[in-house]
């Protein structure tokens, strides 16, 4: 374990403020949101003269605040909240400037900020925002005894405490998030199977509510179908209802909340049943309430409704989840319908529907913008749900991390294996520098995990941007091209270990390649190297190396696009695989 902070008083001398920095840095890596957020109001309080912490942190999708500390004390769920702006801490995260405020005005003061306690009980309040490579993660704010100026020194050693606990939270989100993202892929694969295997649409739809449950809480579900001839909504799998009060939830389709989404196929989300008129009450526990449709194509059959006895209790990301799992319930409706050859071809639509939004989710929105380099990255689908994946990951200021992977075989399994390859190699990436470290875990994860004939390959590797160096492993993937623009020619970044997932305790080795200006780092998947054209030759590596060198002088992006165009006039129209590509160009 980490080495305790002992300092029993304040930080004083500045030798003892960079021990306590560097103790705060061990102490706050690598910790959840609870572990942290007591830990950091330990430390700060320790540190200064202050009293009390609250620490707020953004969500990235809504633009607000939420408390993981209020007023000392921990917080569980999502409330209260406090838009960017609102409040001292909402203030502090829209200036993103620290501030001092002896006294609060009434117009910054919000109740539910403080916990309720009056404004006159207030004082000493010092905000410090968090951020973390530019971007904006949430504030601190902490309140003294009195209302005196704390002197600058004192102000200028939190502010670099803070920096610190900027540092920790957003590993923490990255953390939380790449496990989140990692159980709703097994649901959903989980589900997926499920489905594959029964025709019993009852029991179907009760596991659908007991996988929903798994990751959006809720106090009542129900998933219901519309009856084409009565236009009657009917149940078909309800929980958290009163058994005497079942008239109260049939309705006629455009009634009620689930009927006016039956009716538009819109999904909603309602923060406060009693404030909407569309609302039936089938409920007197109810208070928020979010509901997706049942689609067959362009067809709405049905609705999923989930409630909670909260107000506010979900958030767009729910959503989402929810409409995915809806889509799945529509699946094993569906199945009861139709004949076998229908269903088998609904089945596989839903399923490379499901892929591709899993797909798309582990791959980047947009090319990284640093110094010394010009980098751009694509993949292009064949058509089918394939296993290629490319990526970048901020790991410092200065230190940018490029991988390119592809998975054995296609379909679900495949976009599944690689949203767990994606999960486990940023998780390990924030744990650990070295980078035969991180795939020698992230092998050992794939080999307890997917099935035997089931690899991964992959070249990852760290871009120093100022050294222009390139550290990187190879687990039996394509070899990445380096074309050095002094001598015309190319280097390869072979293989340095082998196949993600077939080995136990297979071992890997770090390389190393400079990147000069005018050098073309090319990393790729076989997709390319392996089209084939109307006679079955290869499109091989010697093409890729001459669009490479025919584009030397264009950027990353006209590079990228001129191997898509050259390999699709090769092969004479869309390719069988996914093909993937990210080049580095030293600028």
């Amino acid at each position: 374990m980490n080495e305790p902070i002992t300092l029993a008083a304040r930080a004083t001398s500045q030798e003892e403020r960079l021990q306590f920095l560097v103790r705060a840095s061990r102490e706050l890596a690598l910790l959840k949101r609870d572990e942290l957020a007591r830990k950091a109001r330990d430390l700060l309080l320790r540190a200064s003269g202050f009293s009390e912490l609250s620490l707020w942190v953004l969500d990235p999708r809504s633009e607000v605040l939420y408390p993981w500390t209020l007023c000392n004390t921990p917080v569980l769920g999502r409330r209260p909240r406090l838009s960017v702006g609102q409040g001292v801490a909402g203030q502090a995260c829209a200036e993103e400037i620290p501030a001092f405020y002896p006294t609060l005005s009434e117009a910054q003061y919000i109740p539910e900020e403080w916990g309720g306690r009056q404004r006159s009980m207030i004082q000493g309040v010092l905000t410090l925002p968090l951020r973390r490579a530019g971007e904006p993660l949430g504030v601190v704010v902490l309140t003294k005894l009195d209302s005196t100026r704390p002197p600058e020194e004192d102000l200028s050693f939190l502010r670099e405490l803070s920096i610190q606990l900027a540092i920790a939270v957003g590993n923490s989100r990255i953390y939380a998030e790449a496990t989140r993202e990692k159980v709703q892929n097994h649901l959903l694969l989980e589900l997926g199977t499920k489905i594959s295997v029964s025709l019993d649409t009852g029991q179907l739809l009760e596991q659908i509510l007991d996988l929903v449950f798994q990751v959006v809480r809720y106090d009542a579900a129900g998933i219901y179908l519309v009856d084409k001839k009565t236009q009657w909504i009917n149940q078909q799998a309800i929980r958290g209802y009163d058994p005497n009060r079942e008239d109260a939830v049939r309705l006629k389709v455009g009634r009620g909340l689930i009927g006016w989404v039956a009716k538009t196929g819109r999904s909603v989300i309602v923060p406060d049943v009693l404030r909407d008129e569309r609302y039936v009450n089938a409920r007197a526990q109810t208070r928020s309430e979010m509901v997706a449709p049942l689609r067959v194509g362009s067809e709405v059959i049905g609705a999923f409704n989930l409630e909670s006895d909260e107000p506010d209790a979900y958030e767009p990301e729910d959503l989402e989840l929810l409409m995915t799992f809806a889509s799945q319930a529509a699946v094993a409706i569906e199945r009861t319908r139709l004949h076998a050859e229908v269903l088998e071809t609904r089945r596989l639509e839903e399923e490379l529907s499901i892929g591709q939004r899993i797909q798309r989710t582990f791959l980047p929105e947009r090319d990284p913008k640093v110094a010394n380099f010009d980098i751009a990255g694509a993949n292009y689908s064949s058509g089918l749900v394939g296993g290629d994946y490319y990526d970048y990951v901020r790991i410092t200021e200065g230190h940018l991390g490029i991988v390119v992977a592809d998975v054995s075989g296609k379909g679900i399994p495949a976009a599944l294996i690689m949203a767990a390859f994606r999960a486990s190699l940023i998780a390990e990436v924030r744990n650990n520098y070295a980078i035969r470290t991180v795939f020698s875990k992230v092998n050992k994860l794939l080999w307890e995990s997917v099935e035997v004939e089931r690899f991964v390959t992959a070249i990852y590797g760290v871009l120093d941007i100022n050294a222009r160096r390139f550290t990187y492993v190879n687990a039996g993937h394509n070899p990445g091209l380096l074309y050095r623009a002094a001598t015309d020619s190319f280097e390869s970044l072979d293989s340095t270990g082998p196949l993600l997932g077939t080995l136990e305790n297979a071992t890997f080795k770090e390389k190393q390649a400079e990147i000069g200006r005018g050098d073309i780092l090319a990393l790729y998947t076989d997709g390319i190297t392996e089209s084939m054209n109307d006679v079955q030759e290869l499109f091989g590596d010697d093409r890729l190396k001459d669009v490479i060198r025919s584009r030397k002088e264009r950027s990353a992006a006209e590079i990228v696009r001129g191997v898509r165009e050259t390999v699709g006039a090769f092969s004479g129209g869309e390719p069988d695989d996914d093909l993937t590509l990210v080049a580095v160009k030293g600028v």
